[in-house]
């Protein structure tokens, strides 16, 4: 499971409404769209690493994941697939000639700079602030976008990762671009004083309630 990260977007009604799909939701669709096809709820591993090796894809960029990669790779053979691997496998090549991206979790990550769509929304009808949770990144890309659209107008973003004060902070939107930004650093350079005030302002944002053993 991902870490969560609670997202609080603040704009006048009409901007937000540029996330909001036919059917209510937060769709991140609605600004960067997925345009190729992916009909599967799972990503099949074996189906990928063929697509993976006859596309030439290179390897990650740590030398131990990379060291995994290559030996994954070692004989894999889209002979070897099941029926239904093999439409996977056909498919993601469709996709990747087509728009760059084997399927919609790849595009994902570097479109919308996290794994998934919005997640586990709060009720937004008739409100300036949406709120909803993304898997382990704020989608920056995605609030790039939305100013861009919007270039006359500020977006706020305050965001925090359930992992209390990491990962969290606020960014300001105007014409496409971070106009400003006050972001938690690493967590291992932050002084005693630091760490308490991107806790508390982690639990403000997520709502969680700081336990005693948070205190010591």
């Amino acid at each position: 499971m991902p870490n969560w990260v609670t997202n609080k977007v603040s704009a006048p009604q009409e901007v937000l409404q540029s996330l909001i799909n036919t059917e209510g939701r937060i769709d991140f669709n609605m600004l960067i769209p997925f345009t190729g096809t992916f009909h599967w709820d799972g990503i099949d591993g074996a189906a990928e690493q063929c697509a993976e090796v006859i596309t030439q894809q290179p390897l990650n960029s740590h030398p131990l994941v990379a060291a995994l990669q290559q030996s994954n790779r070692q004989g894999t053979s889209a002979l070897k697939l099941n029926d239904e691997q093999f439409e996977q496998f056909v498919q993601m090549l469709r996709n990747k000639r087509k728009i760059g991206y084997f399927h919609s979790l790849d595009f994902a990550r570097d479109e919308w700079g996290t794994k998934w769509n919005a997640c586990n929304q709060a009720d937004h009808a008739d409100s300036e602030m949406l709120e909803f949770e993304t898997a382990w990144s704020c989608p920056e890309p995605v609030y790039k976008a939305l100013s861009a659209k919007h270039p006359d107008v500020e977006i706020t973003v305050v965001f925090a990762d359930e992992d209390i004060g990491s990962n969290c902070g606020t960014m300001v939107f105007k014409g496409g671009q971070v106009t400003s930004s006050d972001v938690a650093p690493n967590w291992n350079g932050m002084d005693g004083a630091e760490r308490r005030r991107w806790e508390d302002f982690a639990y403000e944002v997520t709502g969680r309630q700081r336990s005693e053993d948070d205190d010591e």
